[in-house]
């Protein structure tokens, strides 16, 4: 199996990722500022491209 990138960090620029940094859980969509698995409000954006 080859993994590609996409399949490790699915960015897009047209979507938004979040990811918590607490439990993990991701979401994609609209902008949040807590997790809806968690509650904790230590999340990032996935979406912000990264080199």
């Amino acid at each position: 199996m080859v993994l590609t990138h996409t399949d490790v960090d699915p960015y897009s620029p047209t979507e938004s990722y979040y990811e918590c940094r607490d439990c993990g859980a991701r979401t994609t969509g609209k902008p949040i500022t807590t997790c809806e698995e968690c509650g904790s409000d230590a999340l990032f954006n996935l979406s912000v491209p990264r080199e």
